[in-house]
């Protein structure tokens, strides 16, 4: 894509920054301890497809130019989320491991549900522990990334603004609409 075209959708890429990972941040915060083990997978996998959707779209911003220093940071910022949430999907993944009658791994080890039962639990204590320090980063980055954003609509013109917003309901309402995601709130 040429710089042209990429300072044309500039405002684009940045409205579907912020709405995939206003996305991925609701879907964080749902409760996932009722969940059964394949609907955690599935929902920590489409938490992760959001955040990195998110992330192309941040890059996509900044290489537009014209780009805030704290946009970079956000960058980085959405890059420690996606391995944080990438983790955590680890440990579910080897908890599914340990759990699953069907396994290679319990097969393999020869093990009964009763000796694979406390590695398991451990997985799923990790990934636990691993989204506290999540949810934690997010609280904390709630204010920053709010400021990111109103120092970017001061940048805007009228023109550009209208973009930016259009592109968000856009989005949001594609989002809304899909049966992959339910988790979005129109606005």
């Amino acid at each position: 894509m040429s710089q042209a075209h990429l300072n044309l959708n500039r405002p684009v890429f940045l409205a579907r920054r912020d709405v995939c990972f206003e996305v991925a941040v609701e879907m964080l915060y749902m409760p996932m301890q009722e969940m059964n083990l394949d609907q955690r997978l599935t929902h920590v996998g489409a938490v992760l497809g959001r955040l990195l959707q998110s992330l192309e779209y941040a890059r996509a911003g900044v290489r537009a130019g014209s780009a805030l220093p704290e946009e970079q940071q956000f960058v980085h910022f959405l890059e420690i989320i996606v391995s944080h949430v990438e983790s955590a999907e680890a440990m579910i993944e080897q908890q599914a491991l340990l759990e699953r009658e069907e396994g290679f791994l319990r097969q393999f080890l020869e093990a009964a549900e009763e000796d694979t039962a406390l590695p398991a639990l451990a997985y799923r204590r990790r990934a636990e522990d691993i989204f506290q320090g999540l949810w934690h980063l997010l609280r904390m980055a709630h204010a920053p990334y709010r400021r990111l954003q109103q120092a970017l609509r001061e940048t805007f013109t009228p023109e550009v603004a209208t973009r930016y917003q259009r592109a968000q309901d856009r989005l949001r309402q594609e989002l809304a609409a899909s049966v992959s995601c339910p988790f979005v709130a129109e606005n």
